[in-house]
């Protein structure tokens, strides 16, 4: 084997690796943020906390935690569909008919778009 054809297969080894690493990244960064917004349900909620009275503070926390909890119940059941199903472009409709529950939603990279929506 020539030094070419090492030189060669070694750029080729790195480029996949970089693919892969950034890759990687995104998923990662995706993740991340997703988390923040999480983060910043809390802060909302905690600045609720703060707007009443100590008696009903259990209220409201709870109103919020049920409110994360059932929102996204209802983005996976339906809205995901509603808003991203679909994509056949010979049928025009004003909503999404299809990957309800995410039914044909298999592959990471979906997925990972499928929470930070």
């Amino acid at each position: 084997m020539s030094d070419l054809e090492t030189l060669s297969a070694s750029v080729t080894a790195l480029e996949e690796s970089i693919a892969t690493t950034n890759g990687g990244l995104d998923v990662f960064y995706l993740l991340f943020a997703g988390a923040m917004v999480f983060f910043m349900q809390a802060g909302f909620a905690m600045l609720c906390a703060g707007s009443i009275r100590a008696k009903n503070v259990k209220n409201i926390m709870l109103k919020n935690i049920l409110d994360a909890c059932g929102g996204a119940v209802g983005f996976w059941t339906i809205g995901y569909a509603f808003a991203y199903g679909g994509a056949d472009s010979s049928k025009l409709t004003f909503i999404g008919n299809s990957d309800f529950v995410l039914a044909n939603i298999h592959d990471g990279a979906s997925l990972i778009g499928w929470f930070f929506q």
